[in-house]
């Protein structure tokens, strides 16, 4: 029986915590080797992605393809893989289209069951992949919703597998005008629909626009208590009974 691997590199965390995005990029990139970054291609993770090509670019970008994405999302996703030479690793759910989905699982298993949705597209795809890495990268940040407020910017993440990986969030205490302010310098590239109004843009039956009072995630799974899909809440030694 193999022993479950641990998420425990020699690092001062409090350092790493005020530490700006740059630097915790250059900490991960240089402490973890196998390490990767997950995104669906909006503001935050684009910052990420630009600040990576001169730490590491050569890093996997995971991208969960749902099959119920914005042809929009696909189609920017496409141009800056091409344009910033982004290394691409697509995954899916075991059941491949939505439309083996359906036939397995019943139609519209997003207006039933929307967790089940999120699990069988988004969780259980990532966990699987995540077995071949010791950390990855993700743009959450506090300001984005209640639920999110204390993302720390270094936590361990358990796995079904019972092995742990490094979750790094480095832009945990920005905010979204820190992120478009840096993209408005940069002069980075857009999602297309931020301008139409959808401030967080997930898939198409579970997204819709938002205006300014509301939370930056309140479009999404409109109608449902769920504002997370599940990547981000699983296996986490300080999730609350409300996370959960």
């Amino acid at each position: 029986m193999i022993d479950p691997r641990f998420a425990s590199p020699d690092v001062d965390y409090e350092t790493l915590a005020t530490a700006p995005p740059h630097e915790v990029l250059e900490w991960a990139a240089h402490t973890i080797d196998r390490l990767a970054i997950a995104t669906s291609f909006q503001a935050s993770g684009l910052v990420i992605l630009h600040q990576l090509r001169d730490i590491r670019p050569d890093l996997p970008v995971l991208f969960l393809n749902t099959g119920f994405h914005f042809p929009e999302t696909i189609g920017f996703r496409d141009r800056l893989v091409e344009a910033w030479d982004l290394k691409l690793v697509e995954l899916r759910g075991e059941h491949e289209t939505p439309e083996r989905q359906a036939e397995i699982h019943g139609p519209a298993l997003y207006e039933r069951d929307p967790d089940r949705c999120c699990f069988i597209n988004k969780v259980e795809p990532l966990q699987k992949a995540l077995e071949e890495y010791d950390g990855w990268i993700s743009g959450l940040r506090r300001d984005q919703s209640p639920l999110r407020a204390s993302t720390p910017v270094v936590e361990a993440q358990m796995l079904p597998s019972g092995n742990e990986v490094l979750k790094i969030h480095p832009l945990a205490s920005w905010t979204r005008e820190d992120v478009m302010g840096y993209i408005k310098m940069h002069q980075i590239p857009t999602h297309p629909l931020l301008e139409q109004g959808y401030r967080s843009i997930g898939c198409v039956p579970c997204t819709r626009k938002v205006d300014l009072s509301e939370d930056e995630r309140a479009g999404r799974w409109d109608g449902f208590s769920k504002t997370e899909c599940g990547i981000h809440t699983f296996g986490k030694a300080h999730q609350t009974e409300a996370e959960q």
